[in-house]
């Protein structure tokens, strides 16, 4: 009987695929494809070409100069300021949006009530248009007249921001922590909602505080979205340049210019499109080297229940 009915069991051979099944995934992931190729990939092999040439776009004209624009970017000077800036500018922002990000999404995640309500009230930032806010803290900035020079100016003494070197790109770096820690509290509300509860449960159980549940258990679990959030603000740190054009022009005397705003400046002011190129360079260079250590120096985190 089991001998009669064994060809029963034996599996039968799928049949070749046609070649309309072959070409499926590719007429699906074409389109996808050539719109990466045109717009990003296409513009990326553009840059790194130009930045070799020294073109006239108002005679018509385009040279090869080699290193030469390299050489110019660096001994005018300002590359390196912006490069200095840039990393200030993340130094001030990056941190400080991550951790105040953290709290409120703990303090929402923490409320009986209220919750849709505040995750609208700290998202409204991040959906408001950047240059249209920029104008308006440029006016609370304003010097002597402004609402911070009233608020602060006779407690710290401080007035005139937007004027003075120092003060400048703090001033920027408020707006950017303002639109910037939404963002990452919104991230950190969609982490908390999969940590998983049996565990904070078991930690309560086993006597556990409050610190000792965030840290070994709630810490570990949101390790991807604090890797995600770093690395996402440390680029969009990197390539501002609403705030610092609306608010200083890279003033006073480049002490705001970040590298997003030289390359606009030379690229698009000075129509020098060669030295442009060179800044873009530096730029994604940095980006891609703020992402690798982001990556390396948080990797621990990926995995949860890692402490």
């Amino acid at each position: 009987m089991m001998q009669s009915n064994a060809h029963l069991l034996t599996p039968i051979a799928a049949p070749a695929p046609g070649i309309g099944e072959r070409a499926a995934p590719f007429m699906l992931v074409g389109p996808m494809l050539t719109l990466l190729v045109i717009f990003t990939i296409l513009p990326c092999l553009l840059t790194l070409i130009l930045a070799f040439f020294e073109t006239d776009i108002l005679v018509g004209t385009i040279r090869f100069v080699g290193f030469s624009n390299f050489t110019k970017a660096f001994a005018r000077g300002d590359l390196l300021n912006s490069i200095g800036v840039t990393l200030l500018y993340m130094a001030l922002t990056v941190p400080t949006s991550m951790i105040f990000g953290l709290l409120v999404a703990l303090g929402i995640n923490s409320l009986g009530h209220g919750r849709v309500f505040w995750r609208a009230v700290y998202f409204l930032p991040v959906a408001a248009t950047l240059v249209a806010m920029s104008i308006v803290w440029r006016w609370m900035f304003v010097g002597r007249r402004g609402l911070i020079d009233h608020m602060l100016g006779p407690m710290t003494g401080i007035t005139d921001w937007l004027n003075s070197p120092a003060l400048a790109l703090p001033a920027v770096a408020v707006v950017g922590n303002w639109q910037q820690i939404g963002f990452i509290a919104i991230l950190y509300l969609a982490a908390l909602a999969a940590v998983p509860r049996h565990q904070l449960e078991a930690a309560r159980v086993d006597g556990a505080n409050g610190w000792h549940r965030f840290w070994h258990v709630t810490w570990p679990a949101i390790g991807p979205t604090t890797v995600f959030a770093g690395i996402i603000t440390s680029v969009n740190a990197m390539r501002v340049f609403d705030s610092v054009s609306t608010m200083t022009g890279g003033g006073p005397s480049r002490h705001s210019q970040t590298l997003a705003h030289l390359m606009w400046e030379r690229g698009i002011y000075f129509f020098d499109i060669g030295g442009g190129s060179v800044v873009t360079l530096v730029l994604v260079a940095l980006a891609l080297i703020a992402t690798f250590l982001q990556r390396v120096l948080t990797a621990r985190l990926e995995k949860a229940g890692s402490r």
